[in-house]
């Protein structure tokens, strides 16, 4: 059954945003340019950057920047960032300008302590006038399209995406992404798909969905029920960028695939490689972990899998031990259909 997205006004300064349907959440700490690079080979047409703080590249902080490094970067990519101070968030803005990025997104429904007790992030969902005044203060500044991503509210008696999505709107952003969840409920529960669906049917714009797709199914099934025009995905991507290409057969009709475990293994050890060249080692091993934590959930001796990846900071010693894996075959039987499975809470950061 092909997908029925809602019919929407596509601003003319993004063209491309018409056939956009599958992209990647900006995440502390997961979407770096390695991964970015990865999910592009199965299928997300626009990755987002690690959101960065307006503050820190006002500042010139060199971890900051390096958060955002896009130059020759193929294919759509977003910036977003995140902070309370209009002065802050236009100076950022401004000194992105030139920089390799085709939409500049807001951070308005970040749920960590650390930003939100800054006023950041969801914070800003309980201040409209600070939120209007951040965006305007940016638009003058920045040179690509200013995008937003929102939750439904701060909590379940303050639910007020309608208004936040109606002002977005009446400001010019060319679409509005919103999570399901309110920044009280963080990751816990379940996205109310309700609100995503309301959201979409009152506003002209685009809206993209975000929140508890996991695969093929439960993609098609946020599209079926919200109409949203693309969907976001978040933690879902974390260890299995292969969620793409599940989502890029609904996209396609085609049935979808099932990862086999010499894939998940080179796959692995292909990113294992990219990371330390990207953050040289051992901290591109480090990097990898949250990855690698997922990437074999479900299997027959994936614990001990692990440990002996996690037991070395060698580069070359854990791809040894993922090549040595794959060679030995399917250690099935495989619990579930790995493309199906629950995707449980993480400690990544998520805007």
């Amino acid at each position: 059954m092909p997908l029925d997205p809602k019919p929407v006004r596509i601003d003319p300064r993004v063209p491309w945003l018409k056939d956009l349907r599958r992209l990647l959440s900006p995440m502390s700490g997961v979407t770096d340019r390695p991964f970015r690079d990865l999910c592009r080979r199965f299928g997300v047409q626009m990755g987002f950057c690690e959101f960065a703080s307006a503050a820190g590249l006002m500042y010139g902080g060199e971890a900051t920047w390096r958060l955002v490094d896009t130059d020759d970067e193929e294919g759509l990519v977003g910036i977003q960032i995140f902070g309370s101070d209009p002065v802050h968030m236009g100076a950022a803005a401004r000194m992105l300008r030139g920089k390799r990025h085709d939409v500049l997104d807001l951070n308005f429904g970040c749920p960590a302590k650390k930003v939100v007790k800054r006023c950041g992030g969801s914070a800003l969902l309980a201040d409209l006038p600070m939120l209007e005044k951040i965006v305007r203060a940016v638009m003058v500044e920045s040179d690509k399209p200013v995008t937003a991503k929102i939750r439904a509210g701060w909590d379940e008696e303050s639910v007020n995406y309608r208004e936040v999505g109606l002002l977005l709107q009446e400001l010019g952003v060319p679409w509005v992404t919103m999570h399901g969840r309110t920044r009280a409920q963080k990751y816990r529960g379940q996205a109310n798909w309700d609100h995503i669906a309301d959201l979409v049917e009152i506003l002209d714009i685009p809206v993209i969905g975000n929140g508890d797709v996991v695969d093929g199914d439960s993609y098609r099934a946020m599209v079926a029920h919200t109409r949203c025009h693309a969907v976001m995905i978040g933690r879902g991507a974390i260890g299995n960028p292969w969620i793409f290409d599940s989502m890029r057969a609904v996209d396609e009709g085609r049935p979808g695939r099932l990862v086999g475990f010499a894939e998940i293994c080179e796959v692995a050890a292909e990113y294992v490689q990219r990371e330390v060249a990207w953050r040289g080692e051992p901290r591109g091993c480090f990097s990898v972990r949250k990855h690698l934590t997922r990437c074999f959930r479900g299997y027959r001796g994936a614990a001990g899998l692990r440990r002996r990846l996690f037991a070395t900071e060698k580069s070359e010693e854990m791809i040894a031990i993922l090549e040595e894996a794959g060679a030995q075959g399917d250690p099935r039987e495989v619990i579930e259909d790995r493309n199906s499975m629950e995707q449980p809470g993480s400690q990544a950061e998520v805007d």
